[in-house]
């Protein structure tokens, strides 16, 4: 596969624009200069618009899995008895991060491809008083959404601070931290915000005062949130030069609109969706429950994933396979940050060529023609 060809459909890392790639290439700055710490605080400044908060934003260099370990030690203390709602695979590290710095955690797990109600949490709280509810916008393994809004707001009703893990929703789906009361929200670079991986991003509540009871020699949120104020406050090197991409990136994400943005992830969620159904194929996540940034559907009968990933593969679309127990059984398409319609359109077609190729009936034509219908109805 040539590699200045090809189509990154998989949930993270995503597409990033040329323009934003180019910004690395710029000469690195110091990272105490009057000049990078604009730089630095404008992108901060932009980060609060899109998490929806007048809080706090903690930008790290580090994984989404950094982002966890920040998020989760600066809310949650020893001894504390939390829930951790599981839609799948990724619920386990928001667990084990509580658990690491000493928290009771009970973990409940939903059925596989649906997530979490008001109803559900309300049951969950009344049960036993849990201070801390910790749970995925988007758990990216089944393509699950929840309904962070309803959730945080009900738990609110009980007292309970809100963790909420928005990897895979961050830039590509709506997070308003201050109305729903979302105490504490992380992400990473890599996903719907566009920019190559690298950095661990935590945002907090306005008025929430993030707990400085685990703090590590790294995750020292004390001197984090001060470097933050300006970087001449030296504690960590920023990885500058992804500071300038994510600048660039938040620029291009604000200037196309959220409210705009949001709804077309939407329109490619369900065009993804809706061609995957027209072709057969039974999708993982419930409806109510669908992400707008990746959609998971199980291999059909017949089919190995092998096959399908590397005849995928070879005519230039990256596709994603299932995890854990699912590893094998499930493909995942993401369309988040910068994929578009045409990218849609393009990956539906190959999969339906190596649908065929593989032995599966399939009418050419049919998932294109149903992800056309739905962009046309988004005007996309």
């Amino acid at each position: 596969m040539c590699m200045g060809r090809f189509l990154l459909m998989i949930p993270g890392p995503s597409l990033t624009d040329p323009e934003t790639m180019l910004e690395m290439a710029k000469p690195t700055l110091s990272h105490v200069s009057a000049e990078f710490d604009s730089i630095h605080r404008e992108a901060l400044d932009m980060l609060k618009k899109v998490f929806g908060t007048s809080g706090d934003v903690v930008v790290i260099p580090g994984s989404g899995t950094a982002a966890i370990e920040l998020a989760v030690r600066t809310s949650v203390r020893p001894g504390e008895r939390v829930v951790v709602l599981k839609a799948g695979y990724f619920a386990d590290y928001l667990a084990d991060a509580a658990k690491r710095v000493g928290a009771e955690v009970t973990v409940v797990e939903a059925p596989v491809g649906r997530g979490f109600t008001e109803d559900d949490v309300e049951r969950v709280l009344s049960q036993r008083g849990f201070s801390a509810v910790l749970l995925q916008h988007v758990e990216t393994s089944v393509a699950v959404a929840n309904p962070v809004d309803r959730v945080a707001r009900k738990a609110k009703e009980f007292g309970a601070k809100v963790v909420v893990d928005g990897i895979a929703s961050i830039g590509g789906m709506e997070m308003n931290m201050d109305s729903w009361g979302v105490d504490v929200c992380l992400t990473g670079s890599q996903k719907a915000l566009a920019v190559p991986p690298g950095l661990a991003i935590v945002a907090y509540r306005g008025g929430f005062t993030p707990l400085v009871d685990n703090e590590t020699l790294y995750f020292n949120i004390t001197k984090l949130l001060k470097e933050m104020e300006s970087t001449r406050n030296y504690y960590i090197t920023p990885a500058v030069n992804l500071i300038y991409a994510l600048n660039s990136s938040l620029k291009k994400i604000l200037a196309e609109g959220l409210q705009q943005r949001y709804r077309r992830h939407e329109a490619l969620a369900k065009a993804v969706q809706r061609g995957l159904e027209a072709l057969g194929l039974r999708l993982v996540a419930e409806e109510g429950f669908r992400a707008n940034t990746v959609t998971a559907a199980y291999v059909p009968e017949g089919v190995e994933w092998a096959k399908l990933y590397s005849e995928m593969h070879s005519r230039g679309v990256e596709i994603a396979g299932g995890l854990g127990f699912l590893r094998g059984r499930i493909f995942r398409i993401g369309h988040m940050g910068e994929v578009t319609a045409n990218d849609v359109v393009a990956t539906l077609a190959a999969l339906e060529r190596v649908l065929a190729k593989l032995g599966y009936r399939v009418e050419f034509g049919a998932s294109v023609r149903a992800a056309q219908q739905v962009l046309d109805v988004y005007g996309v």
